[in-house]
């Protein structure tokens, strides 16, 4: 057939119509985001799952500190949900002005805070030679220091309140601070092992060398690679203290000396006006829930850390 007789709307295929034909005729040509594979549904199903669950977790924890702020903010008896209509601080003032408040946040962070230095740097020192010295039957008596965090709180009472009453250390700080490390550095001591042992000792060694001593191989060298662990520790350490009501009712009698906690508690038990101890309440998580913020990514790094070995 010549040029001249070709129909006018006769015109080539676009390259759109041909990508069409060749995707109908061979399916593997699609693109892939179009396909999705039973691997990707199955990612999708597990990030859902995981997702709802997180959820849960934060509504079920959220929920009643979210109660214990709105009731603290509240003026009516009857707390409004899920946020009082009219907030004051008018509860926080009655704590201050008449409960002495003040007085048992300020024992509270005393004894917790003294507790945090004294248990992070003892547990520091003993996790450093529990770590790199050597000795026999170093396996037995290091599971012996975690046998006794297994020792139920209330079996230690007698001997505690008998020990306090002899060396004349009740109703003072010294008592409550000295007891709330005794009872948290078993496990203190053996997380901090467990960091030091994740430092190589060849870093040590070449300090030695250089002539310094084994406490200032200690501080100039592996201090630094545990400040992850040392967070984790002290965390710990000041949340056992600050949570502590037992040791306070035995070795406490002195109404200048009662802490946060302990006021919490027989507040609670007493059944005293709900708004009042949801204030309490909200004194009492602060201070943790601050320390914890200003800590979470070296404690978050710690944990992580620390799970790396088993």
């Amino acid at each position: 057939m010549s040029p001249a007789s070709t129909p006018r709307h006769s015109k080539p295929l676009s390259r759109h119509s041909e990508l069409v034909e060749e995707s109908l005729s061979d399916p593997s040509q699609l693109p892939k985001q179009t396909l999705s594979t039973p691997g990707q549904t199955r990612k999708r199903a597990e990030w859902l799952a995981v997702h709802t669950a997180l959820l849960l977790v934060i509504v079920a924890f959220g929920a009643p500190f979210l109660w214990i702020v709105a009731a603290a903010l509240n003026r009516a008896e009857v707390t409004s949900w899920p946020w009082p209509n009219h907030p004051t601080l008018a509860n926080f003032r009655v704590l201050f002005d008449e409960r002495d408040a003040g007085l048992a946040l300020r024992n509270s962070l005393i004894v917790s805070g003294s507790t945090m230095v004294l248990a992070t740097v003892s547990a520091s020192l003993a996790g450093y030679g529990l770590s790199r010295m050597t000795f026999h039957r170093k396996a037995v008596l290091a599971y012996a220091i975690l046998l006794l965090q297994s020792i139920p709180l209330a079996v230690t009472m007698v001997p505690i309140y008998d020990l306090a009453t002899r060396l004349e250390l009740q109703d003072t700080y010294r008592g409550l601070i000295l007891t709330h490390t005794a009872i948290s550095l078993p496990l203190l001591v053996w997380l901090m092992k467990g960091f030091c042992d994740a430092v190589p000792r060849d870093t040590e060694e070449a300090a030695w060398l250089d002539g310094a001593s084994a406490f200032r191989g200690w501080r100039d060298v592996v201090l630094p690679q545990t400040y992850a662990g040392i967070a984790v520790v002290a965390g710990f350490a000041f949340a056992n203290a600050w949570a502590e009501v037992l040791m306070v009712v035995i070795l406490v009698k002195d109404v200048a000396k009662e802490t946060l906690p302990f006021q919490f508690f027989y507040a609670a038990d007493g059944g005293r006006e709900t708004q009042t101890t949801a204030a309490l309440g909200v004194l009492y998580v602060l201070p943790v829930l601050l320390l914890f913020l200003a800590l979470r990514r070296l404690m978050v790094r710690g944990l992580v850390e620390s799970t790396q070995g088993l």
